[in-house]
């Protein structure tokens, strides 16, 4: 009886597990729209963590990147924490 309680509550809630699901797809399909060679995206991910970091230092376990797709328009989302200017 304990055993199941205890699978109960640890197990995955399908709600996460969808929605994640959904995000990863959304994600390729637009990645696949922008028609990026594969590795172009983590490049200019990187790129754009040296520029910022020219300027600020920056908190990069929590940086995070989001390729978005509005109607016909993609968007990339960066978001960084900023822990204080360099200048």
């Amino acid at each position: 009886m304990e055993v199941r309680f205890l699978d109960w509550i640890f197990r995955p809630k399908t709600e996460d597990v969808r929605s994640t699901a959904k995000d990863r797809m959304r994600s390729m399909l637009t990645h696949d729209r922008l028609e990026l060679p594969a590795g172009r995206l983590e490049t200019l991910e990187e790129e754009l963590v040296a520029v910022v970091s020219r300027y600020f230092d920056l908190d990069k376990d929590t940086t995070h990147f989001d390729l978005q797709q509005y109607e016909r328009r993609a968007s990339l989302i960066a978001n960084f924490r900023l822990l204080r200017s360099k200048c």
